[in-house]
């Protein structure tokens, strides 16, 4: 009888710990794609906060395939001017388009 209770046992413990297995959340991938992305908008960001005319400025880096979009404020046009030549510069950036408000 021992025998057979430790069996039994045994198997229910195999089968929580499948279930326990099989329902574990998924972590989500990035795609190649998405992390190019990720890798692109990084390096416009770090341009633009390295630059000491723009770099204190909050401009927001969004990026579609190569396709870059600056959101925020600057003070001047000039400084809306020097965001997007740093943006353009940048390895892999294809259009740089801004919607960035002039305040001063």
């Amino acid at each position: 009888m021992t025998t057979h209770l430790n069996l039994l046992f045994s198997i229910v413990l195999v089968g929580a710990a499948s279930t326990a297995c099989a329902s574990k959340p998924r972590i989500p991938t990035t795609s190649a794609a998405e992390g190019d992305q990720v890798a692109l908008a990084a390096r416009v960001k770090t341009a633009l906060l390295n630059d000491p005319i723009v770099g204190k400025r909050r401009i927001d880096v969004h990026v579609t395939g190569a396709d870059v979009r600056l959101a925020g404020r600057v003070a001047t046009a000039a400084e809306r001017d020097r965001a997007l030549e740093l943006a353009r510069a940048v390895s892999g950036v294809g259009t740089v388009t801004a919607d960035l408000e002039i305040r001063p």
